[in-house]
């Protein structure tokens, strides 16, 4: 005959515990701390514990002790609390994203809707023939059944395939909050620049960093965009020169010399400003007074014979640059030293601060792009 169980660990004390355990469950439930799928779960492992206690009756009681029912209960309790703090991860809101699109002659725009700040931290990337945008979290899109391109959603990445390749540009607009993608379909007619000798400076360099924006430098930036527009004019049978090619340190004075030795058609200079505007720098000659440092070099005339050209220039590739990112561009008067020492056509070029944009190689093709236009434009 079995002996009866020591006292605290009774069939119906255990059946109490667990209906104590499913009126929290069902309170956490309804307050949506766990998801129903979760809910469920755990009830039905606490309906089982006791069904199968008490199938095994008072032997399985007999067995435990009141030391081993007390771990249990710490457990439970540990079991619970990792669900309430994991819940959130599990029960993640999608946001809804509508996609609406138009064609016209060669021409389809593709609009992406949904909350301001979902949109803002997306990050896409783009081919000639396909879009992967990346969304911060899970997201519920919203689309017509037919469409004139193919779609495929996983998770928080969705990805756009092309019929047919083309050249894309990328907006991302406000009132209301969107992205909104053109796609010029059919092969893009090549740019054509009429100048044959390109000098172009990546400003900083070395133990000189410019603008650091958390763990990107201008420098580096700087030198990148120069090397692409290198390789952009090399293909159209360009002689470019880069007054640095590696991460070097370079001084004013050598610049200046290094360009004016190589007697460009068109100089230009590569930096970063400090807002999300573009900036171009026009060359200005003080009427009174001298310029320490450009006298410094006794180059001061050398771009007075330039100055127009460098004006139009510069217009041009502003022009070009707003058209493409829909930004403002600002343009400064300055007695730079690099810009109003050299003897050839310039342009100072900075960029939007990386603080404001990621420069990825479709977001620095785009910039290329809008100034080889520019350069093109300028030539007609």
């Amino acid at each position: 005959m079995m002996k009866s169980p020591p006292a605290g660990v009774s069939l119906s004390e255990m059946k109490k515990q667990n209906k104590h355990v499913e009126t929290w469950v069902s309170i956490l439930s309804d307050a949506g701390s766990i998801p129903a799928a979760s809910t469920k779960i755990i009830l039905r492992f606490f309906s089982n514990l006791a069904n199968e206690s008490e199938y095994f009756g008072r032997r399985t009681l007999y067995i435990m002790t009141g030391k081993i029912n007390t771990w249990i209960k710490r457990g439970l309790f540990l079991f619970l609390l990792l669900l309430v703090v994991a819940a959130p991860l599990f029960a993640q809101k999608k946001t809804d994203v509508l996609l609406k699109f138009s064609t016209q002659d060669r021409t389809m725009r593709i609009v992406l809707e949904s909350e301001e700040l979902f949109l803002t931290n997306t990050k896409t990337t783009t081919s000639a023939s396909q879009i992967r945008i990346e969304f911060p979290g899970l997201f519920h899109l919203k689309s017509p059944e037919e469409l004139p391109f193919e779609i495929s959603s996983t998770n928080k990445l969705l990805t756009i395939n092309l019929k047919e390749k083309g050249e894309i540009k990328l907006f991302k607009l406000s009132s209301p909050a969107r992205i909104v993608l053109d796609i010029q379909r059919g092969e893009k007619q090549s740019v054509q620049i009429p100048f044959k000798t390109f000098v172009i400076d990546a400003g900083h360099g070395g133990y000189d960093y410019g603008i650091t924006s958390h763990d990107m430098k201008e420098k580096d930036i700087n030198l990148s965009l120069a090397q692409d527009l290198d390789t952009v004019l090399s293909k159209k049978a360009k002689k470019v020169f880069l007054t640095r090619k590696g991460d070097q340190y370079m001084s004013l004075l050598e610049r200046v010399k290094f360009v004016n030795q190589k007697t460009p058609d068109i100089f230009l200079s590569i930096h970063s400003s400090m807002s999300d505007n573009f900036v171009l720098y026009l060359p200005k000659f003080r009427t009174a007074g001298s310029n320490e440092m450009v006298d410094q070099y006794g180059l001061s005339s050398r771009q007075k014979k330039y100055i127009g050209k460098s004006k139009t220039l510069s217009e041009s590739i502003g022009k070009a640059l707003k058209d493409e990112f829909k930004k403002g561009v600002i343009y400064r008067e300055m007695s730079l030293p690099i810009l109003i020492s050299i003897g050839a056509t310039s342009a100072v070029i900075e960029y939007p601060s990386a603080q404001f944009i990621t420069y990825d190689q479709p977001m620095k093709m785009r910039l290329l792009n809008a100034i080889t236009s520019g350069l093109a434009t300028y030539g007609q």
